[in-house]
């Protein structure tokens, strides 16, 4: 029942790619007139993705031989079961229940990879803020005052934000049961936070700057440091074919050229604010995350996510997955 529900998504999916063909990546790996080679990347258009967005713009897929392909999907858990048919060779998305419940019904791919990483510093692109008014009332003192609170949060229950939530609460002793979580797009949020349709949420910038600037929420927590809720995902197609070593070599060399003051300099900043249709302006006012010198995969925290869901009701199978053979950390240890 599984598996037909995820392949009727795939379906769905694959007609609202922007530009996606009938034929399978696999069939598209024709070399150009260039001599480049095409790889199907599925896509959130979002910051966090820079080391693909310099690599690309720095010529290091191209050096590779590789012409990215990118095609904008609303989220991850929409692009795994493209991975896993060859209509997409790589996804770069945020981990969702849905992906684990795609892995457990048997779909063929591998995670490769890790994206953006919190430093742990209060400078954070992801904050949960409370709504300012709770916390001058002295309602809330603390994140275990958040106990019977409603929470907005992306994606619900199985978002990236659901889990980057569970982490706060974590501290306080809470769980996603202690609360109610509301389903609920960032750009929404202040909003809600204003009209006190909800009393917390775990919001992205420039979003939870929004929030704390306009004195409407208070930042009470930040991802710790070391945490990823995004990565890179392969099909299992093109996990096994040459060019899977040289398109991750390519993403990590964009990796390095962000580590430290560098992700910040002008080069950097134009890169990704023509990636992500915004203005250098726009890209140096909200705090970018960092990212790992090989990108490697975290198979420890895609499992601490996974027991999160579990717990929280998002994923219904009951035994943990063997993550061994979804994780590959092997392209991240042979980068060049």
């Amino acid at each position: 029942m599984i598996r037909a529900k995820l392949g009727a998504l795939a379906a769905v999916v694959g007609l609202a790619l922007t530009g996606c063909g009938a034929s399978s990546a696999a069939d598209q790996k024709a070399t150009d007139a260039g001599g480049l080679q095409t790889v199907n990347v599925g896509q959130v258009q979002l910051p966090i993705f820079a080391p693909m967005y310099v690599a690309d713009a720095k010529g290091y897929f191209k050096d590779a031989g590789i012409k990215l392909n990118l095609q904008n999907v609303k989220s991850g858990q929409d692009a795994v079961p493209l991975a896993s048919s060859g209509k997409l060779d790589v996804v770069v998305a945020g981990f969702s229940a849905g992906m684990f419940s795609a892995m457990e019904a048997g779909l063929d791919i591998k995670v490769v990879g890790s994206m953006g990483v919190s430093d742990g510093t209060k400078n954070s692109p992801t904050d949960l803020v409370v709504a300012k008014k709770l916390v001058d009332a002295g309602t809330v003192k603390g994140i275990g005052d958040l106990k019977g609170k409603k929470i907005a949060v992306a994606g619900g229950a199985g978002g990236t934000g659901a889990y980057l939530t569970a982490l706060a609460l974590k501290d306080a002793g809470l769980t996603l049961k202690d609360v109610t979580l509301v389903n609920l797009g960032n750009p929404d949020m202040p909003t809600a936070l204003k009209n006190g349709s909800v009393d917390a949420a775990l919001e992205s910038a420039p979003f939870s700057s929004q929030s704390i600037k306009d004195g409407t929420g208070v930042s009470f927590a930040v991802p710790p440091k070391g945490v990823s809720g995004t990565g890179v995902v392969y099909g299992g197609k093109f996990a096994s074919s040459p060019l899977a070593q040289k398109f991750f070599d390519a993403l990590a060399k964009g990796a390095r050229d962000l580590q430290g003051d560098a992700r910040y300099s002008d080069a950097n900043v134009k890169i990704i604010a023509d990636a992500t249709k915004q203005t250098p302006a726009q890209v140096k006012a909200v705090p970018l995350y960092t990212w790992l010198p090989n990108l490697a995969p975290l198979p420890d925290q895609l499992a601490d996510m996974e027991k999160v869901w579990m717990e929280a009701g998002a994923i219904k199978y009951t035994k943990p997955l063997d993550l061994t053979k979804y994780v590959d950390a092997s392209f991240s240890k042979n980068v060049k």
